[in-house]
């Protein structure tokens, strides 16, 4: 069984085409599979070919053809009303998600090109109770995406030590534990890298996390006295940030010669250390495995 085709628009309503919405996918889907690569070459007058520089994938053109039918000509034009003004692109990104009949789904994030012209229709392709498109999105992020992928370590406490109270006879605990997780391994199933994001709870006086796999690193230097005080890490290139929960920007906090490191396909050893851990101190990754088809 073919996959069934769902746009999200960027209010987040579901325009799922297996005529639930009186919408269908159309036959000639394209660009979901393998993403176009560009690859760089220097040439030298003196050498006969040229020098491999690099490779990227470049943005990806989605062609999606859908039908709309319904039982009579006021209905039809309101539904593609409806849907012009849903997925316009001023109004930001929408996903495309295919989801199989094995219960995996994988998305894209797109915004509408266009297609929707009745200019550009051939005969038999509208009329009173139906109407064909084409349309056509552009997916700056030319990978797939998968569902999210959480992983959490909480505070354990690795040391106890029992100190006097000057002038009393009983004593106070100190507790320390600065790592939460030591060679936890995270297996990506992805295509390609995936750029997880981080939630981290209070207290502590000091983020480092490290992918051993890959050699990188990255250390926040921020203190967080309570449960209360949080730290969001985005890393997405071109996307990344670092706030706090009152949405205060600390990337000052990040420290030099740091790489906000993805998660390699398939797997990785990572570290996290949270300096002055105590009691309720958490840390979230979330990352969505990325592909090269859907």
């Amino acid at each position: 069984m073919p996959a069934v085709t769902t746009i999200t628009d960027p209010s987040g309503f579901d325009w799922i085409l297996d005529g639930t919405l009186g919408m269908w996918e159309g036959q000639g889907k394209k660009g979901f599979h393998a993403p176009t690569y560009e690859h760089y070459r220097d040439q030298s007058p003196a050498i006969a070919g040229g020098f491999y520089r690099g490779t990227r994938a470049i943005p990806r053109e989605l062609f999606l053809p859908i039908v709309i039918r319904d039982q009579n000509r006021d209905n039809v034009l309101a539904r593609r009303r409806a849907l012009i003004r849903a997925i316009s692109p001023l109004k930001g990104e929408c996903v495309i998600k295919s989801s199989w009949p094995d219960g995996s789904a994988r998305s894209i994030r797109c915004r509408y090109l266009d297609g929707i012209d009745a200019g550009e229709q051939g005969a038999g392709e509208y009329g009173i109770t139906v109407l064909r498109y084409g349309l056509r999105f552009i997916a700056d992020d030319p990978y797939m995406f998968g569902d999210p992928v959480p992983s959490q370590w909480d505070f354990v406490a690795s040391s106890r030590l029992e100190l006097p109270i000057p002038g009393a006879d009983t004593f106070f605990e100190v507790v320390s534990s600065p790592l939460l997780a030591s060679g936890a391994i995270i297996v990506s199933d992805g295509d390609v890298d995936s750029y997880p994001s981080w939630t981290f709870i209070g207290p502590f006086t000091q983020i480092a996390l490290s992918n051993v796999t890959t050699g990188k690193s990255f250390t926040i230097n921020y203190t967080a006295a309570t449960n209360a005080d949080i730290i969001y890490v985005v890393t997405d290139p071109g996307e990344s940030y670092i706030v706090d929960q009152s949405g205060t920007n600390r990337w000052n906090t990040l420290a030099a010669g740091y790489s906000l490191w993805p998660l390699a396909s398939g797997t990785n050893t990572i570290n996290v250390t949270l300096t002055g851990a105590s009691t309720g101190t958490s840390a979230l990754m979330t990352y969505s495995p990325r592909y090269e088809a859907d």
